[in-house]
């Protein structure tokens, strides 16, 4: 079972105001750390298309077009492939 479970709220960044949005994004990929359903869940997140969240480590930008999500989406890629 994914550790994330019921806990979605800890995984979403985009809205937090301030520099805040920094910690809370890296207190949701450590939260990932070796999770046993990872790469199922960076599947989940291109199916998706999932933004300004964490999934499977990987933090995703809030939006499309920044420069980020095309890096971020390939290391998803990356972590669905090989875990």
């Amino acid at each position: 079972m994914s550790r994330c479970r019921g806990r979605a709220d800890e995984y979403e960044y985009a809205n937090v105001p301030g520099g805040q949005w920094r910690t809370k994004r890296e207190a949701a990929a450590l939260l990932c750390v070796d999770c046993p359903v990872l790469a199922a869940c960076a599947r989940a997140a291109l199916k998706h298309h999932a933004l300004g969240m964490v999934w499977a480590g990987v933090p995703i930008p809030p939006d499309h077009d920044n420069k980020n999500t095309s890096a971020a989406r390939r290391l998803l890629i990356e972590v669905a492939l090989y875990g």
